[in-house]
């Protein structure tokens, strides 16, 4: 005999829920320069969702381009592992997490318009972004410390200073000290600001009172060694362009911005 019920067993196919592929974006940093208590420390990589229309509302969105948001934004969107923080990551690991996403989504070739260095002429150039390799990194100079921090002797004062390098958050938070100082109609800080956020302590000594008052009296000789020193020792995306002038053929050369077109390529 048939079983009465047997009628009422649903025959639909449980709602099927789609997630995007997921890809693998290896970081410069390699994971060396996190803190212990970070979720990338020691990690070489990281998986990073395919960008979907979730995320290109993202990019449309007012509010987050107003306060210059929208890529933190995006990075938080895609990112597998949520406790990720995308304001913690050292910037060239965001640079290469956002390369991928972009070329993920709409291929790999990014036209961009530059001006000339000489005549100022805007030239057509196309990148493609699946070339892109590492920047070469020199820590030949400095001591790696177990923090992922370094130490650098400078030549000229003879201090030792420990050096860590800056996140989106350092960058973040230099923004809108350079606006409140500005509101109040105070001297800017492009230099000294900058350098007091980078160093962590002067000769061991960690207190920010000191730090300041030798950045602030730091001789031009080390100030030049330490702006060199930190751009060898930042890791990054080899991210730049070369090309001859097509009016004055003078050879350009510098680093790519990211515009509105790097993720609105046919717009």
């Amino acid at each position: 005999m048939q079983d009465r019920n047997a009628s009422k067993i649903s025959h639909h196919s449980p709602q099927q829920i789609y997630t995007p592929p997921v890809d693998i974006v290896h970081l410069p940093s390699k994971g060396k320069f996190y803190s212990e208590e970070h979720p990338l420390h020691g990690k070489e990589s990281v998986e990073v969702y395919f960008m979907t229309t979730k995320e290109e509302d993202i990019l449309v969105n007012v509010a987050y381009n107003s306060e210059g948001v929208v890529y933190e934004k995006l990075v938080e969107s895609i990112l597998v592992n949520k406790s990720i923080k995308p304001a913690s990551l050292l910037s060239g690991d965001r640079n290469a997490i956002l390369i991928s996403a972009r070329a993920n989504a709409y291929g790999p070739d990014y036209e961009v318009r530059v001006p000339c260095q000489q005549c100022l002429t805007m030239n057509q150039i196309s990148l493609d972004l699946s070339g892109i390799e590492e920047k070469k990194t020199d820590y030949s100079t400095v001591e790696i410390t177990s923090n992922g921090t370094f130490l650098l002797k400078l030549p000229k004062s003879g201090i030792v200073a420990e050096i860590k390098l800056l996140t989106g958050q350092d960058e973040k938070e230099m923004e809108v000290q350079a606006q409140q100082r500005a509101k109040h109609k105070l001297p800017e800080e492009g230099v000294t600001g900058r350098y007091s956020r980078m160093v962590v302590s002067i000769n061991g000594n960690a207190d920010p009172i000191a730090i300041k008052q030798f950045v602030s009296n730091m001789p031009i000789a080390d100030s030049r060694i330490f702006r060199k020193t930190y751009l060898n020792l930042m890791p990054d995306v080899d991210f730049v362009y070369k090309f001859p002038c097509r009016e004055c053929s003078h050879v350009n050369e510098g680093g790519v911005p990211f515009t509105g077109d790097f993720f609105w390529p046919d717009e």
